[in-house]
C-alpha cells in the first residue's frame, strides 16, 4: 500500500536533521523542486498570493484558491506538500473544513497561525494576534478533523512582534500540548532569540528564512546546531521568478527580441523534460497501438470491441 502524503512527510522529517523545506508556488515550481531532489515542498500563502493573484500577503487569498493550487501541485508532482493556510480562513469550524479539503487535495500537512484576520506577512509591521484560547480551538479542530493521523499540523505564532518572545514561547508550548506536531515562532530578531525558541520547545521547531526579513539568515549547519528540525525558504523561488520575468520582459520591450536576454532560458529540450513530454507521447503511441487492434478484430455483431487496455 502506498504511504500517505503525511506519512512520507514524517519519514523525511525523521531522516533529515534539519529538513530543508523549499517554497513552491505552482505546479511548475513543484516539478523543478522535485527534479532537484526535494521530497517535500511548502505552499506559501505569500508566494501563492503573489503568483496567482499578483497581490501582497495581506489575507486576500481565499481558502478555495489555496486548495485548488494544492491539488494542481500534488497532481503534477510527488512532493509531500505542507500548505500555509494562514489563519484557517475563519474559526475552528472553518479550520476543520480546510483540513479536510487539503487532505482531499493530497496535501501532507497544514500550517495555521494565530494572527487576527486579515493577516499580514510575518515580517511586516502592524500585526495582531488572537487570544491563545482561540488558537487552541483551531489546533484542536485541525487535529480532530484530519482523517490521516500522519497529516502534519504546524502551528505558527506571531506573538513575538505583538507581545514579546516569552509570550511567543509560551504559546508554542501550549499549541504543542493541544496537538500541533511542529511549532513555528515567526520572526525572531536575533541569534539569541532563535536559540531560546529551539531550546525551550520540545517538539520539532521550524525557522522561517525570509531574505531581507527580520530573522538573521544563517547556514543550515548553524540552524541544526541550534536544534531546529525544519528550515523553511518560503518565497525564494517566486522572488527569483519575479526577477527573471522583469529582466526578460524589459529586455524584450527594449530590443524586440529575446536574443541576448540577461534572463537565462531553459532550452527547448529542457522544457520538454520538465513537463514530461516524452511520457505523454508514449501514452498517445500506446493508445494508437491498442486502438488499432480493435479495428482489426471486429466482433461477430460487426462492432468493434476492446482487445486490450491502455
Amino acid at each position: 500500500m502506498t504511504a500517505s502524503a503525511g506519512r512520507r512527510l514524517r519519514v523525511e522529517l525523521a531522516a533529515q536533521t534539519p529538513m530543508l523545506l523549499p517554497g513552491v508556488h505552482d505546479a511548475l515550481s513543484a516539478r523543478q523542486a522535485e527534479r532537484s531532489g526535494f521530497a517535500v515542498g511548502y505552499l506559501s500563502g505569500s508566494a501563492t498570493a503573489m503568483s496567482l493573484l499578483g497581490l501582497p500577503d495581506l489575507g486576500v487569498l481565499a481558502g478555495s484558491e489555496l486548495v485548488d493550487q494544492a491539488r494542481r501541485i500534488t497532481a503534477a508532482s510527488d512532493l509531500a506538500l505542507v500548505c500555509d493556510a494562514d489563519t484557517g480562513f475563519g474559526n475552528a469550524v472553518n479550520v476543520a473544513w480546510t483540513v479536510r479539503a487539503l487532505e482531499s487535495a493530497g496535501a501532507a500537512g497544514i500550517q495555521l497561525e494565530d494572527q487576527t484576520f486579515p493577516k499580514r506577512c510575518g515580517h511586516f509591521n502592524g500585526k495582531g494576534v488572537v487570544s491563545a484560547e482561540e488558537m487552541l480551538q483551531k489546533i484542536w479542530a485541525a487535529a480532530d478533523a484530519r482523517r490521516d493521523d500522519d497529516f502534519v499540523i504546524v502551528a505558527r505564532t506571531d506573538a513575538r512582534a505583538v507581545h514579546d518572545l516569552d509570550e511567543a514561547v509560551e504559546r508554542g508550548l501550549r499549541y504543542a500540548e493541544a496537538g500541533a506536531d511542529v511549532i513555528f515562532v515567526e520572526a525572531p530578531q536575533s541569534v539569541d532569540e532563535m536559540r531560546k525558541i529551539a531550546a525551550s520547545i520540545d517538539v520539532p521547531t521550524l525557522v522561517n528564512v525570509v531574505e531581507g526579513g527580520k530573522t538573521p539568515q544563517l547556514s543550515l549547519d548553524e540552524y541544526a546546531e541550534m536544534g531546529y528540525r525544519i528550515v523553511l525558504y518560503p518565497t525564494a523561488a517566486v522572488r527569483t521568478v519575479a526577477r527573471a520575468l522583469g529582466d526578460l520582459y524589459g529586455h524584450l520591450r527594449r530590443n524586440g527580441t529575446t536574443e541576448g536576454t540577461p534572463a537565462e532560458l531553459v532550452t527547448f529540450d529542457e522544457r520538454n523534460q520538465i513537463t514530461g513530454f516524452a511520457s505523454y507521447e508514449a501514452l498517445a503511441s500506446r493508445a494508437a497501438e491498442v486502438a488499432s487492434t480493435w479495428v482489426s478484430e471486429p466482433t461477430r455483431s460487426g462492432r468493434n470491441q476492446p482487445a486490450g487496455t491502455l
